[in-house]
């Protein structure tokens, strides 16, 4: 009985065992990685260019923020597993360095993949709430929230201080913030619009 139950010809198939720890199939892992180089398209072009106009820390992460988190949140919304944004971040940076857009290490390697990780671990709390809409438009509003507070931490951490910069940096750097969460939870109810509520909820 026990060898029935344990070594089933059809659990032992790779089709089984995929379904068994919900591994990625070939086309969802395609999807996760051109989204990653979406991603690092959307950085470079935008976010570099909107900071050349405006020379303030983290003030790319306004241009980038909604296209970012709209790529990110119809990648969750096609493939609803765990770990698909830290794969979309780990061919965001590859891409990034393949092509040589560089830049500071921890702004372009390191808080992507911290950020991906991030976002993987707010899906798979707020993904439970009771409509996808609504949980597509908090984890927007927190994946972008969560990547430019890691980067800003790192700015911090490793930067000095710009001398007379003072409270209005700060406040600067909180209106961006707050900037990033927003375009991310609008973000949200873009890739909401295509969610088709239960049948019998009208």
């Amino acid at each position: 009985m026990l060898r029935a139950i344990f070594l089933s010809p059809r659990q032992l198939t790779p089709a089984g065992v995929r379904g068994k720890i919900n591994l990625l199939t070939w086309r969802e892992l395609a999807f996760a990685v051109i989204g990653g180089i979406a991603l690092a398209g959307v950085g470079q072009l935008l976010g570099r260019t909107f900071h050349l106009v405006w020379p303030v820390p983290m003030s790319g992460s306004i241009a980038a923020a909604l296209p970012r988190a709209f790529i990110l949140l119809v990648i969750l919304l096609r493939i609803d597993k765990p770990g698909v944004l830290t794969i979309a971040a780990i061919a965001e940076v590859s891409t990034k360095s393949g092509f040589g857009f560089g830049g500071w290490w921890p702004m372009s390697l390191v808080v992507p993949l911290l950020a991906g990780v991030a976002g993987d671990m707010i899906w798979l709390y707020l993904r439970h709430l009771p409509t996808r809409r609504l949980s597509l438009v908090l984890t927007g509003g927190s994946v972008c929230g969560a990547r430019v507070l890691l980067a800003l931490f790192f700015w911090g951490l490793l930067m000095r201080p710009i001398s007379g910069a003072g409270e209005r940096l700060a406040l600067t750097l909180g209106c961006i913030v707050v900037i990033n969460v927003v375009l991310g939870m609008v973000a949200g109810l873009l890739v909401g619009k295509s969610v088709k509520p239960p049948k019998g909820s009208e």
